[in-house]
């Protein structure tokens, strides 16, 4: 029974394989497909020749493309904004800066603070890239402007072939102390790697200004601060690119004057201060620049500069950046010691009164910074009048007793040395043990000669340090032939009358004893003479003024020298009658 069941399944088993072969076609022979290797070149099939291979509904299916909105600018395009007293100047092309013009008073020449460059190289917050230059700064961008709370606000965006960047930049359009702005990059480059672009140099000077080594403008460097520290690289340094402090607390590009400086905000990448060369014209003016290469000498004999690059640290970089002179409050306001690159050095809590007080004659007596030096000086003179006067009289008694001690001087000399040649120590106290007792007898402390010089000598240090980085005195004139206080005498006259007056004053007061100290003094015209040459108008005026005034001092204590005073019968009076 169980055999019958077994076989009559079998049988409809069979029946229904059968009945399915007929009503259904047979599925296609699957194709035998060969792997292919990455590198090489997969091997054909002889019946890939012949016909396609059919595939499945699957494999018909093509991959998804990523798709982006380009936006890009058909037309180049300048972008003019004033804030107070600048006036920047960018172009969508790159969204860079191509002027930043500094304002001045009185209708003065504006001072370009952006190096003049050659078509096709970088300019102010533009990008470098992996290979240098970024193809992101021949993009044109789309420009998109408006105003947020009393700012100007610029938006640059870029978005095809050549990558994708937006660049936000906020104006203040109230701005008093040169250019601040703030700005925020956000870039993805090919390559990945970029960097904001700042200089290179500062201003456009002359071919014969960057050549010389004793102008006052000749303080050009990079410098930046971190770890609490500042720090600076000069152009003729840097043989190759160099990295500057990691994470610096700002990076700037400065001269004696003037200043472009960035403050990253947040995380801080690395800076790189790469040297360029300067290419000129034939009349002198600068053109471009390049970037020197190791082992080029083609740029062996071109003045140097440096233009720096700021690495982000992760995709986005901001900060602010600050592009005027170097006005000392304007920069302490910025609160990341930003003011130490106006360099007044130890004497600077005298050389900031100073320029306060320089300032206020200038604003409430007499609007020309050369009779404001004048007059700053004669205010010095007055307030140091008690201790040049008791430093005068001093000088005055001492040369009434300078017989009385060449006579000591003469009985010990031949009693200093002995037979061989060695001194006699004993006989040397001796000598200076009568001179003093001379000095008690006659109540002269030579001491008291001495002392207010060295108390005069911080203040006169200290209107030195403050005349010598003053951007007040920048491209301020005086008379005539002075055209800026800030420069050298194009003729050297008042170097020559500073000199003069110098060696008229010397001649009024009385020689040193010491033949020594007698040559050093009466060389010191000379070379105080040369010196001054190239020190700038307004510290050779103030040298100049405060010989003249100390002219009239002494011709004064002279004269009442003569009439008994000061050393005179007066003083001889007053001994006879303590002897009484």
């Amino acid at each position: 029974m169980d055999n019958r069941r077994l076989l009559l399944a079998a049988l409809l088993s069979l029946g229904v394989l059968l009945l399915w072969s007929t009503l259904v076609a047979p599925p296609p022979p699957p194709v035998e497909r060969t792997p292919v290797v990455v590198g090489e070149e997969a091997p054909r099939a002889p019946s890939e020749t012949a016909a396609p291979v059919p595939t499945t509904q699957a494999e018909s299916v093509p991959e998804p493309v990523a798709v982006f909105e380009r936006v890009e600018a058909s037309l180049e395009e300048r972008v003019v904004i004033e804030s107070g007293n600048a006036r920047l100047e960018f172009t969508n092309r790159g969204a860079q800066l191509l002027s930043f013009e500094l304002l001045r008073p009185d209708g003065a020449e504006a001072v370009e603070l952006v190096r003049r460059r050659e078509p096709g190289q970088p300019w102010p917050f533009g990008l470098s890239g992996p290979q240098g230059d970024s193809p992101l700064n021949q993009a044109l961008f789309v420009v998109e402007r408006s105003r947020e709370n009393g700012d100007e606000r610029v938006v640059f965006r870029y978005s095809g072939d050549r990558g994708s960047a937006t660049k936000t930049f906020r104006i203040p359009t109230v701005n008093t102390q040169g250019g601040g702005l703030t700005f925020l990059y956000e870039v993805e480059s090919p390559g990945d790697a970029w960097g904001l672009v700042l200089g290179p140099g500062i201003r456009n000077p002359t071919v014969d200004e960057l050549e010389s080594r004793l102008s006052s403008q000749q303080r050009r460097a990079a410098t930046w601060f971190a770890g609490g520290e500042m720090d600076s690289l000069e152009p003729r340094r840097a043989e190759d690119p160099q990295a500057l402090g990691e994470g610096a607390r700002w990076v700037a590009l400065e001269d004696r004057y003037f200043i472009t400086a960035v403050i990253p905000s947040g995380a801080r990448g690395a800076v790189q201060a790469l040297p360029v060369a300067n290419l000129d014209e034939s009349d002198g003016s600068l053109r471009g620049f390049t970037l020197v290469e190791a082992g080029d000498v083609t740029t062996e004999d071109l003045t140097r500069d440096l233009m720096l690059v700021l690495q982000p640290a992760g995709g986005q970089l901001a900060g602010r950046a600050y592009f005027g002179d170097k006005q000392y409050d304007a920069l302490a306001a910025m609160r990341v010691e930003l003011q130490k690159t106006v360099r007044y050095g130890f004497f600077g809590v005298i050389s900031r009164p100073l320029q306060f007080g320089l300032r206020w004659i200038y604003d409430n007596v007499v609007a020309n910074y050369g009779w404001s030096i004048v007059l700053m000086t004669v205010v010095i003179r007055l307030v140091l009048f008690p201790l040049t006067h008791k430093s005068q009289v001093s000088m005055q008694r001492i040369q009434k007793l300078n017989p009385r001690m060449e006579a000591i001087r003469a009985k010990y000399r031949p009693k200093l040395k002995d037979g061989k040649g060695r001194p006699r120590m004993d006989q040397q106290r001796k000598m200076n043990e009568e001179i003093q007792a001379l000095f008690r007898e006659e109540g002269v402390n030579p001491a008291s000669g001495c002392l207010p010089i060295l108390f005069q000598m911080p203040v006169f240090f200290g209107f030195f340090r403050l005349l010598s980085e003053a951007v007040e005195l920048w491209d301020a004139s005086w008379l005539g032939w002075i055209g800026n206080l800030a420069l050298p005498d194009p003729i050297y006259v008042l170097p020559l009358i500073m000199g003069g007056s110098q060696f008229l004053q010397q001649r009024m007061l009385p020689p040193p004893a010491n033949k020594t100290q007698k040559l050093i003094i009466n060389t010191m015209p000379i070379w105080f003479t040369i010196f001054s040459f190239s020190f700038p108008s307004g510290l050779v005026l103030y040298w100049l003024t405060n010989n003249l005034l100390g002219i009239v001092q002494t011709g004064v204590y002279n004269k009442l020298k003569k009439r008994g005073y000061l050393g005179g019968e007066v003083a001889a009076q007053t001994t006879e009658t303590k002897k009484k």
